[in-house]
């Protein structure tokens, strides 16, 4: 009677558990779920996202939450997901990036600061050594009182084979940064990360990237656009034969590399792309303004010396016109850009 008594009591313990731990087990698996699809991918990116970012391009569905405003790049390091945006670029919410090509022509980096800011993004090419665009939001928010070190290394988010040395100068050629190192003094981290070889190009010093120089002198411009709301760039170069405003034709070439002997191809163009607010004090992000409220052109320039060269409406395209020219989709993620339109007016020329 007694070993009864224990079977009856043994059998609903037996399926208590059971119960139990299958209600636990699906209480792990409903929290591995929402982890994965909801709070992972809100922050920082994966293990997995990071590879694919330094080595090819990944599609991204992330955007940027309406109420961290465009207007203050320290608030925007890394948009939310949303499950509607299928844009083809790293971050649907940033506003400066190119669409990323499909044939791994390139190698993208994304270079983020430890506070949370994002820094640059950097579409690189292997085959020439060279950065083809650099992508950043401009802000006052980015300017501080570092000096720069000039220490010169290899991007940490490429691997180093596909990269060239730059401890010395490249030869006949000058270091130059796409985006200057005078645009990024807020932090010694912020400085640094410019002097990666992703953001190097060789540049003709006189008449070029020095005081009064072609390229010297747009970038003055572009520093003159900064305003409350963001300033959005795109800095690249050209490698195909290029033909200047004047006539003058620029060929393609390489020059050797002194550091290691590899062969660096020379730009025959450098061009900056720019994207803001008209009013520049709207405190809006560009994604929820209409195209009227918004302004964007392009500024190219031939690679050779030209002292006191000024940038004017002959050396301004519209986006569109630019787009045709490098085969890149700029400012992908804002839909109004007002691409096909780009007055002189507007940029004070």
């Amino acid at each position: 009677m007694s070993k009864k008594k224990i079977r009856r009591r043994t059998k609903p313990m037996d399926s208590k558990r059971i119960i139990i731990y299958v209600m636990v087990l699906a209480m792990i698996l409903c929290a591995d779920y929402l982890y994965r699809n909801h709070i992972e991918k809100s922050d920082e990116p994966t293990l997995v996202e990071q590879i694919l970012s330094d080595f090819g391009p990944i599609t991204s569905k992330r955007s940027e939450d309406a109420t961290a405003a465009v207007t203050k790049p320290k608030t925007e390091a890394l948009p939310p997901k949303t499950a509607s945006d299928n844009v083809n670029t790293f971050r649907s919410g940033w506003a400066e990036l190119p669409t990323q090509s499909q044939s791994g022509e390139l190698l993208y980096a994304y270079h983020t600061l430890s506070n949370g800011m994002r820094n640059y993004s950097v579409g690189y090419s292997s085959k020439h050594h060279c950065p083809v665009w650099i992508a950043a939001p401009m802000h006052k928010c980015y300017e501080g009182e570092v000096k720069r070190k000039d220490n010169y290394t290899f991007d940490p988010k490429i691997a180093i084979n596909h990269q060239t040395s730059l401890k010395r100068s490249y030869g006949d050629y000058t270091r130059g940064h796409m985006l200057a190192s005078a645009d990024r003094t807020i932090t010694e981290e912020a400085n640094d990360q410019l002097f990666y070889v992703t953001n190097i190009a060789p540049q003709i010093q006189k008449g070029f990237n020095s005081s009064n120089g072609a390229w010297n002198n747009i970038e003055s411009l572009v520093s003159k656009q900064l305003c409350t709301d963001t300033l959005y760039v795109v800095i690249g170069c050209l490698f195909d034969k290029y033909t200047d405003v004047d006539g003058m034709e620029i060929e393609p070439k390489t020059t050797i590399n002194c550091n290691d002997q590899k062969q660096v191809s020379v730009p025959t163009a450098y061009y900056q792309a720019l994207l803001r607010t008209r009013s520049g004090k709207s405190g809006r992000s560009v994604m929820e303004c209409k195209a009227e409220e918004l302004k964007c052109a392009a500024f190219i320039v031939g690679h050779r010396s030209a002292t006191g060269r000024k940038p004017s409406k002959r050396e301004m395209l519209t986006i569109a016109e630019l787009e045709r020219l490098t085969g890149l989709e700029f400012f992908a993620n804002v839909k109004n850009a007002p691409k096909h339109t780009a007055k002189a007016e507007d940029w004070g020329l």
